[in-house]
Protein backbone atom coordinates (compact mmCIF):
# COMPACT_ATOMS: atom_id res chain seq x y z
CA UNK A 1 0.00 0.00 0.00
CA UNK A 2 1.16 3.34 -1.04
CA UNK A 3 0.95 5.94 1.51
CA UNK A 4 0.73 10.03 1.24
CA UNK A 5 1.18 12.94 3.61
CA UNK A 6 -0.20 16.16 2.56
CA UNK A 7 0.02 19.45 3.95
CA UNK A 8 -1.85 22.20 3.02
CA UNK A 9 -1.29 26.38 3.78
CA UNK A 10 -3.26 29.38 3.40
CA UNK A 11 -6.63 29.89 1.36
CA UNK A 12 -9.66 27.86 1.69
CA UNK A 13 -9.06 27.61 -2.28
CA UNK A 14 -6.34 25.77 -1.32
CA UNK A 15 -7.62 23.41 1.17
CA UNK A 16 -10.48 22.60 -1.59
CA UNK A 17 -7.77 22.07 -4.15
CA UNK A 18 -6.12 19.39 -1.56
CA UNK A 19 -9.58 17.72 -0.86
CA UNK A 20 -9.44 16.93 -4.80
CA UNK A 21 -6.02 15.60 -5.00
CA UNK A 22 -6.49 13.28 -2.05
CA UNK A 23 -9.74 12.00 -3.75
CA UNK A 24 -7.39 11.36 -6.56
CA UNK A 25 -4.71 9.94 -5.04
CA UNK A 26 -7.54 7.47 -3.10
CA UNK A 27 -8.40 6.38 -6.97
CA UNK A 28 -4.48 5.45 -7.69
CA UNK A 29 -4.68 3.35 -4.46
CA UNK A 30 -2.50 5.70 -2.57
CA UNK A 31 -4.01 6.27 1.57
CA UNK A 32 -3.10 8.80 4.10
CA UNK A 33 -0.11 8.26 6.55
CA UNK A 34 -0.92 8.29 9.48
CA UNK A 35 2.79 9.86 10.45
CA UNK A 36 5.49 11.95 8.46
CA UNK A 37 7.80 8.40 9.03
CA UNK A 38 5.32 6.54 7.50
CA UNK A 39 4.86 8.17 3.99
CA UNK A 40 6.38 7.57 0.57
CA UNK A 41 5.06 11.07 -1.18
CA UNK A 42 4.96 14.01 0.95
CA UNK A 43 3.17 16.89 -0.31
CA UNK A 44 3.34 20.53 0.13
CA UNK A 45 0.48 22.60 -1.12
CA UNK A 46 1.56 26.54 -0.93
CA UNK A 47 0.81 29.67 -0.07
CA UNK A 48 2.42 33.08 -1.52
CA UNK A 49 -0.31 35.59 -0.30
CA UNK A 50 2.36 37.34 2.56
CA UNK A 51 6.10 36.58 3.02
CA UNK A 52 5.49 35.07 6.27
CA UNK A 53 3.25 32.11 4.62
CA UNK A 54 6.69 31.88 2.64
CA UNK A 55 9.29 31.91 5.13
CA UNK A 56 7.22 29.28 7.18
CA UNK A 57 7.62 27.20 3.66
CA UNK A 58 11.24 27.74 3.54
CA UNK A 59 11.27 26.11 7.12
CA UNK A 60 9.34 22.91 6.05
CA UNK A 61 11.71 22.62 3.20
CA UNK A 62 14.50 22.87 5.95
CA UNK A 63 13.13 20.64 7.47
CA UNK A 64 12.19 17.99 5.12
CA UNK A 65 16.13 17.94 4.00
CA UNK A 66 16.64 16.84 7.30
CA UNK A 67 14.21 14.30 7.37
CA UNK A 68 15.35 12.63 4.02
CA UNK A 69 18.60 12.41 4.86
CA UNK A 70 17.47 10.21 8.60
CA UNK A 71 15.18 8.24 6.26
CA UNK A 72 18.36 7.84 3.72
CA UNK A 73 20.13 6.30 7.04
CA UNK A 74 17.48 4.20 7.42
CA UNK A 75 17.61 2.80 3.99
CA UNK A 76 14.03 4.26 2.98
CA UNK A 77 13.11 6.92 0.59
CA UNK A 78 9.95 9.56 0.07
CA UNK A 79 9.76 11.97 -2.75
CA UNK A 80 8.99 15.58 -2.15
CA UNK A 81 6.48 17.62 -3.79
CA UNK A 82 5.85 21.38 -3.49
CA UNK A 83 3.30 22.73 -5.14
CA UNK A 84 0.48 26.01 -5.42
CA UNK A 85 1.42 29.62 -5.48
CA UNK A 86 4.87 29.83 -4.06
CA UNK A 87 5.92 27.03 -7.02
CA UNK A 88 4.63 29.51 -9.56
CA UNK A 89 6.10 32.05 -7.77
CA UNK A 90 9.64 30.69 -6.71
CA UNK A 91 10.49 27.62 -9.41
CA UNK A 92 13.72 29.52 -10.00
CA UNK A 93 14.97 29.99 -6.28
CA UNK A 94 13.31 26.54 -5.64
CA UNK A 95 14.72 24.58 -7.96
CA UNK A 96 18.06 26.30 -7.02
CA UNK A 97 17.68 26.35 -2.89
CA UNK A 98 15.98 23.42 -2.21
CA UNK A 99 17.64 20.44 -4.54
CA UNK A 100 15.86 17.44 -2.17
CA UNK A 101 12.18 18.67 -3.89
CA UNK A 102 11.11 16.35 -5.92
CA UNK A 103 8.71 17.62 -8.43
CA UNK A 104 7.23 21.16 -8.33
CA UNK A 105 3.33 21.68 -9.54
CA UNK A 106 2.61 24.94 -10.33
CA UNK A 107 -1.16 26.67 -9.68
CA UNK A 108 -2.20 26.22 -13.52
CA UNK A 109 -1.03 22.44 -13.39
CA UNK A 110 -2.07 20.47 -10.23
CA UNK A 111 -4.31 18.24 -12.12
CA UNK A 112 -1.23 17.26 -13.78
CA UNK A 113 0.23 15.91 -10.75
CA UNK A 114 -1.83 12.90 -11.27
CA UNK A 115 -0.22 11.90 -14.23
CA UNK A 116 3.35 12.34 -13.08
CA UNK A 117 2.85 9.96 -9.98
CA UNK A 118 1.91 7.48 -12.90
CA UNK A 119 4.94 8.20 -14.40
CA UNK A 120 6.43 7.92 -10.77
CA UNK A 121 8.13 11.23 -12.22
CA UNK A 122 10.52 9.34 -14.65
CA UNK A 123 13.49 10.45 -11.98
CA UNK A 124 15.10 9.08 -9.09
CA UNK A 125 13.92 10.77 -6.00
CA UNK A 126 16.52 14.11 -5.85
CA UNK A 127 17.98 13.28 -9.29
CA UNK A 128 19.72 16.16 -10.96
CA UNK A 129 17.07 16.17 -14.02
CA UNK A 130 13.93 17.20 -11.33
CA UNK A 131 10.54 17.58 -13.36
CA UNK A 132 8.58 21.06 -13.12
CA UNK A 133 5.04 21.03 -13.64
CA UNK A 134 5.02 25.30 -13.93
CA UNK A 135 4.09 25.74 -17.76
CA UNK A 136 1.90 27.89 -18.87
CA UNK A 137 -1.86 26.30 -18.75
CA UNK A 138 -5.13 27.00 -18.79
CA UNK A 139 -6.89 26.45 -14.82
CA UNK A 140 -8.36 23.17 -14.14
CA UNK A 141 -11.63 22.82 -12.31
CA UNK A 142 -11.66 18.83 -10.52
CA UNK A 143 -14.96 17.28 -10.18
CA UNK A 144 -15.21 17.14 -6.22
CA UNK A 145 -13.88 18.91 -3.42
CA UNK A 146 -14.53 17.32 -0.07
CA UNK A 147 -13.63 18.82 3.71
CA UNK A 148 -14.28 16.79 6.52
CA UNK A 149 -16.58 14.86 5.14
CA UNK A 150 -20.09 16.72 6.63
CA UNK A 151 -18.43 20.12 5.06
CA UNK A 152 -17.74 20.99 1.48
CA UNK A 153 -15.81 23.71 -0.42
CA UNK A 154 -16.64 24.05 -4.27
CA UNK A 155 -14.53 26.58 -6.34
CA UNK A 156 -16.98 28.40 -8.88
CA UNK A 157 -13.97 30.88 -10.74
CA UNK A 158 -10.42 31.18 -10.65
CA UNK A 159 -8.41 33.99 -10.30
CA UNK A 160 -8.26 37.76 -9.75
CA UNK A 161 -8.68 40.57 -12.28
CA UNK A 162 -8.72 43.39 -9.66
CA UNK A 163 -4.65 43.76 -9.36
CA UNK A 164 -4.66 45.21 -6.01
CA UNK A 165 -1.45 47.07 -6.30
CA UNK A 166 -0.22 44.75 -2.75
CA UNK A 167 -1.36 41.72 -3.66
CA UNK A 168 0.53 38.77 -5.44
CA UNK A 169 -2.73 36.77 -5.86
CA UNK A 170 -3.31 37.91 -9.71
CA UNK A 171 0.18 37.07 -10.57
CA UNK A 172 0.03 33.73 -9.40
CA UNK A 173 -3.33 32.81 -10.35
CA UNK A 174 -4.05 34.34 -13.01
CA UNK A 175 -7.33 36.10 -14.34
CA UNK A 176 -10.68 35.54 -13.52
CA UNK A 177 -11.77 32.48 -15.22
CA UNK A 178 -16.01 31.35 -13.96
CA UNK A 179 -16.51 27.74 -14.10
CA UNK A 180 -19.35 26.43 -16.10
CA UNK A 181 -22.77 26.50 -13.80
CA UNK A 182 -23.08 22.48 -14.63
CA UNK A 183 -20.12 21.62 -13.26
CA UNK A 184 -20.98 23.48 -9.64
CA UNK A 185 -24.66 22.49 -9.65
CA UNK A 186 -23.59 18.49 -10.91
CA UNK A 187 -20.97 18.53 -7.99
CA UNK A 188 -23.45 19.92 -5.27
CA UNK A 189 -25.96 17.53 -6.41
CA UNK A 190 -22.61 14.57 -5.67
CA UNK A 191 -22.15 16.10 -2.22
CA UNK A 192 -24.91 13.63 -0.27
CA UNK A 193 -23.14 13.63 3.02
CA UNK A 194 -22.50 17.68 3.11
CA UNK A 195 -24.28 20.06 5.78
CA UNK A 196 -22.47 23.02 4.75
CA UNK A 197 -21.22 24.17 1.21
CA UNK A 198 -19.30 26.97 1.08
CA UNK A 199 -19.03 28.09 -3.02
CA UNK A 200 -15.51 29.53 -3.09
CA UNK A 201 -13.39 32.24 -5.32
CA UNK A 202 -10.44 34.56 -4.89
CA UNK A 203 -13.31 37.41 -5.55
CA UNK A 204 -16.67 34.76 -6.06
CA UNK A 205 -19.44 38.11 -6.55
CA UNK A 206 -17.46 38.70 -9.66
CA UNK A 207 -18.72 35.30 -10.64
CA UNK A 208 -19.85 35.65 -14.51
CA UNK A 209 -20.42 32.40 -17.13
CA UNK A 210 -22.23 33.83 -20.23
CA UNK A 211 -25.09 35.89 -18.68
CA UNK A 212 -25.14 34.29 -15.77
CA UNK A 213 -23.56 36.60 -12.65
CA UNK A 214 -23.45 35.52 -9.30
CA UNK A 215 -26.65 35.92 -7.56
CA UNK A 216 -28.19 34.04 -10.57
CA UNK A 217 -25.60 31.24 -9.83
CA UNK A 218 -26.32 31.11 -6.08
CA UNK A 219 -30.24 31.12 -7.04
CA UNK A 220 -29.95 28.58 -8.80
CA UNK A 221 -27.69 26.35 -6.22
CA UNK A 222 -30.32 27.18 -3.33
CA UNK A 223 -32.70 25.47 -5.71
CA UNK A 224 -30.68 22.58 -6.26
CA UNK A 225 -29.99 22.42 -2.18
CA UNK A 226 -31.20 19.65 -0.23
CA UNK A 227 -32.95 20.42 2.78
CA UNK A 228 -31.22 21.06 6.21
CA UNK A 229 -27.72 22.40 4.25
CA UNK A 230 -26.04 25.69 4.63
CA UNK A 231 -24.85 27.61 1.39
CA UNK A 232 -21.92 29.85 2.42
CA UNK A 233 -19.61 32.25 -0.06
CA UNK A 234 -16.30 33.45 0.12
CA UNK A 235 -14.94 35.89 -0.30
CA UNK A 236 -16.08 39.44 -1.57
CA UNK A 237 -14.61 42.17 -2.80
CA UNK A 238 -16.52 45.42 -1.37
CA UNK A 239 -16.85 46.79 -5.79
CA UNK A 240 -19.07 43.88 -6.80
CA UNK A 241 -21.66 43.35 -3.73
CA UNK A 242 -24.70 44.36 -5.53
CA UNK A 243 -27.87 44.69 -4.03
CA UNK A 244 -29.32 41.38 -5.62
CA UNK A 245 -27.02 40.11 -3.56
CA UNK A 246 -28.32 41.06 -0.17
CA UNK A 247 -31.64 41.26 -1.20
CA UNK A 248 -31.11 37.19 -1.05
CA UNK A 249 -29.34 37.06 1.90
CA UNK A 250 -32.39 38.86 3.76
CA UNK A 251 -34.41 36.07 1.76
CA UNK A 252 -33.24 32.85 1.81
CA UNK A 253 -32.77 31.02 5.22
CA UNK A 254 -30.52 28.22 3.96
CA UNK A 255 -27.89 31.15 2.89
CA UNK A 256 -25.68 31.73 6.01
CA UNK A 257 -25.89 35.55 6.86
CA UNK A 258 -22.20 35.67 7.24
CA UNK A 259 -20.32 38.17 5.01
CA UNK A 260 -16.64 38.22 4.89
CA UNK A 261 -16.50 41.99 3.49
CA UNK A 262 -12.52 42.87 3.28
CA UNK A 263 -12.17 46.55 3.85
CA UNK A 264 -8.06 46.58 3.64
CA UNK A 265 -8.21 50.50 4.84
CA UNK A 266 -10.57 52.93 6.16
CA UNK A 267 -8.41 56.32 4.72
CA UNK A 268 -9.24 57.03 0.71
CA UNK A 269 -5.71 58.14 -0.07
CA UNK A 270 -4.48 54.46 1.26
CA UNK A 271 -7.36 53.48 -0.21
CA UNK A 272 -6.53 54.40 -3.80
CA UNK A 273 -2.70 53.50 -4.00
CA UNK A 274 -4.06 50.08 -2.78
CA UNK A 275 -6.29 50.07 -6.11
CA UNK A 276 -9.49 48.89 -4.31
CA UNK A 277 -11.79 50.73 -6.43
CA UNK A 278 -14.16 52.15 -3.65
CA UNK A 279 -14.25 54.79 -1.16
CA UNK A 280 -14.23 55.01 2.39
CA UNK A 281 -17.69 56.35 2.17
CA UNK A 282 -18.86 54.22 -0.20
CA UNK A 283 -17.95 51.26 1.46
CA UNK A 284 -19.45 52.62 4.63
CA UNK A 285 -23.01 52.91 2.76
CA UNK A 286 -22.74 49.30 1.26
CA UNK A 287 -22.05 48.25 5.15
CA UNK A 288 -24.62 49.98 6.76
CA UNK A 289 -27.60 48.95 3.83
CA UNK A 290 -26.08 45.27 4.34
CA UNK A 291 -26.73 46.04 8.45
CA UNK A 292 -30.27 47.33 7.66
CA UNK A 293 -31.57 44.96 5.05
CA UNK A 294 -30.21 41.64 7.22
CA UNK A 295 -30.13 43.03 10.90
CA UNK A 296 -28.66 39.36 12.05
CA UNK A 297 -25.62 39.45 10.17
CA UNK A 298 -22.70 38.42 10.89
CA UNK A 299 -19.93 41.00 9.07
CA UNK A 300 -16.81 40.33 9.46
CA UNK A 301 -13.14 41.74 7.32
CA UNK A 302 -9.64 41.64 6.80
CA UNK A 303 -7.62 45.12 7.45
CA UNK A 304 -4.07 45.96 6.36
CA UNK A 305 -1.79 48.34 8.31
CA UNK A 306 1.41 50.05 7.50
CA UNK A 307 0.50 50.54 3.96
CA UNK A 308 3.44 52.78 2.31
CA UNK A 309 2.38 56.50 3.11
CA UNK A 310 -0.10 56.25 5.70
CA UNK A 311 0.20 58.31 7.78
CA UNK A 312 -1.00 58.85 11.75
CA UNK A 313 -4.51 60.68 10.46
CA UNK A 314 -4.67 57.50 8.29
CA UNK A 315 -4.73 55.40 10.33
CA UNK A 316 -6.73 57.41 12.82
CA UNK A 317 -9.57 57.19 10.59
CA UNK A 318 -9.34 53.45 10.06
CA UNK A 319 -9.77 53.12 13.63
CA UNK A 320 -12.56 55.35 13.17
CA UNK A 321 -14.66 53.44 10.25
CA UNK A 322 -13.82 50.11 12.80
CA UNK A 323 -15.94 51.91 15.26
CA UNK A 324 -18.40 52.81 12.90
CA UNK A 325 -19.33 49.47 11.28
CA UNK A 326 -18.56 47.47 14.16
CA UNK A 327 -17.38 44.37 12.46
CA UNK A 328 -18.03 41.63 14.46
CA UNK A 329 -14.34 40.36 13.42
CA UNK A 330 -11.51 40.89 11.77
CA UNK A 331 -8.06 39.51 10.06
CA UNK A 332 -5.48 41.98 10.68
CA UNK A 333 -2.25 42.20 9.31
CA UNK A 334 0.96 44.56 8.38
CA UNK A 335 2.12 45.07 5.45
CA UNK A 336 5.17 43.70 3.76
CA UNK A 337 6.44 43.93 0.50
CA UNK A 338 5.55 41.69 -2.57
CA UNK A 339 8.32 41.95 -5.40
CA UNK A 340 6.17 41.47 -8.39
CA UNK A 341 3.36 44.09 -7.29
CA UNK A 342 2.88 47.60 -8.02
CA UNK A 343 3.34 48.47 -4.57
CA UNK A 344 6.61 46.73 -4.43
CA UNK A 345 7.71 50.22 -6.44
CA UNK A 346 7.14 52.12 -2.93
CA UNK A 347 9.14 53.18 -0.19
CA UNK A 348 8.13 51.32 2.31
CA UNK A 349 8.29 54.57 4.61
CA UNK A 350 6.61 53.09 7.88
CA UNK A 351 8.56 51.58 10.15
CA UNK A 352 8.59 48.37 11.66
CA UNK A 353 8.01 49.45 15.44
CA UNK A 354 5.52 52.16 14.01
CA UNK A 355 3.21 48.86 11.78
CA UNK A 356 3.22 46.82 14.91
CA UNK A 357 2.22 49.56 17.42
CA UNK A 358 -1.10 50.15 15.14
CA UNK A 359 -1.59 46.92 14.46
CA UNK A 360 -1.45 46.55 18.41
CA UNK A 361 -4.14 49.10 19.05
CA UNK A 362 -6.26 47.59 15.93
CA UNK A 363 -6.46 44.64 17.83
CA UNK A 364 -7.25 45.91 21.09
CA UNK A 365 -9.84 47.61 19.20
CA UNK A 366 -11.27 44.54 17.06
CA UNK A 367 -11.30 42.28 20.45
CA UNK A 368 -13.22 44.84 22.42
CA UNK A 369 -15.50 45.34 19.70
CA UNK A 370 -15.91 41.63 18.70
CA UNK A 371 -16.77 40.75 22.83
CA UNK A 372 -19.66 43.92 23.00
CA UNK A 373 -21.26 42.43 19.84
CA UNK A 374 -21.10 38.87 21.00
CA UNK A 375 -22.39 39.36 24.69
CA UNK A 376 -25.07 41.42 22.70
CA UNK A 377 -26.42 37.33 21.77
CA UNK A 378 -25.89 36.44 24.82
CA UNK A 379 -29.40 34.99 25.87
CA UNK A 380 -30.36 34.06 21.98
CA UNK A 381 -31.28 30.78 20.37
CA UNK A 382 -29.30 30.39 17.19
CA UNK A 383 -28.85 27.13 15.00
CA UNK A 384 -25.76 25.58 15.03
CA UNK A 385 -23.59 22.68 12.99
CA UNK A 386 -21.90 20.66 15.18
CA UNK A 387 -18.42 20.16 13.82
CA UNK A 388 -16.57 17.77 17.04
CA UNK A 389 -16.04 16.73 19.81
CA UNK A 390 -14.20 19.40 22.28
CA UNK A 391 -10.57 18.33 22.70
CA UNK A 392 -10.88 19.67 26.26
CA UNK A 393 -14.12 17.71 27.81
CA UNK A 394 -15.36 14.39 25.80
CA UNK A 395 -18.63 15.33 26.87
CA UNK A 396 -19.01 18.86 25.36
CA UNK A 397 -19.10 19.56 21.53
CA UNK A 398 -17.79 22.30 19.28
CA UNK A 399 -19.62 23.76 16.89
CA UNK A 400 -20.28 26.92 14.99
CA UNK A 401 -23.17 29.29 13.93
CA UNK A 402 -24.17 30.16 10.63
CA UNK A 403 -22.03 33.60 11.33
CA UNK A 404 -18.82 31.07 11.71
CA UNK A 405 -19.07 32.09 15.36
CA UNK A 406 -18.21 29.16 17.95
CA UNK A 407 -19.99 27.38 20.33
CA UNK A 408 -18.91 24.74 23.41
CA UNK A 409 -22.26 23.08 25.04
CA UNK A 410 -22.80 19.55 26.29
CA UNK A 411 -23.98 16.79 23.84
CA UNK A 412 -23.60 13.67 22.92
CA UNK A 413 -20.48 12.64 19.89
CA UNK A 414 -23.41 11.52 17.74
CA UNK A 415 -24.47 15.16 17.37
CA UNK A 416 -21.40 15.49 15.19
CA UNK A 417 -21.82 16.35 11.86
CA UNK A 418 -26.19 17.99 12.50
CA UNK A 419 -27.71 20.55 13.18
CA UNK A 420 -29.19 21.50 16.53
CA UNK A 421 -30.53 24.32 18.04
CA UNK A 422 -28.37 25.84 21.29
CA UNK A 423 -29.45 28.85 24.00
CA UNK A 424 -26.43 30.74 24.09
CA UNK A 425 -25.63 31.30 27.79
CA UNK A 426 -22.19 33.35 28.42
CA UNK A 427 -19.16 34.20 26.58
CA UNK A 428 -16.20 32.46 27.69
CA UNK A 429 -13.20 34.43 25.47
CA UNK A 430 -14.22 34.78 21.98
CA UNK A 431 -16.23 31.52 22.43
CA UNK A 432 -20.01 30.97 23.23
CA UNK A 433 -20.85 28.69 26.14
CA UNK A 434 -24.03 26.98 25.41
CA UNK A 435 -26.97 24.47 25.90
CA UNK A 436 -28.90 22.27 23.73
CA UNK A 437 -32.53 23.22 23.35
CA UNK A 438 -34.32 20.05 23.47
CA UNK A 439 -36.86 19.57 21.00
Amino acid sequence: MCRYWLETYGCQMNKAESGALALELRELGWQPADAIEQAELVILNTCSVRATAEDRIWGRLGFYRAEKKRAAGRGRTFRLVLMGCMAERLKGEILEQAPHVDLLVGTFQKHRLRDALEEDFQVPAGGPSRPSLTALDSYHFAARHTDAGFRALVPIMHGCDNFCSYCIVPHVRGPEVSRSPDGILAEIAGLEGAREITLLGQNVNSYRHGELDFPGLLRRALSALRPAVWLRFLTSHPKDFSPRLIGLLAERSALCRHVHLPVQHGADAVLTRMGRGYTRAGYLALAGRIRKEVPEVVLTTDILIGFPGETEEDFRVTLELMEQVQFDDAFTYRYNPRRGTKAFELPDDVPDRVKQARLAEVIRLQRQITRGRRLARVGREVPVLVEAVSRKDAGELLARTEGDETVVFPGPSQRVGRFTRVRLLHLAGSTFRGEEIPG
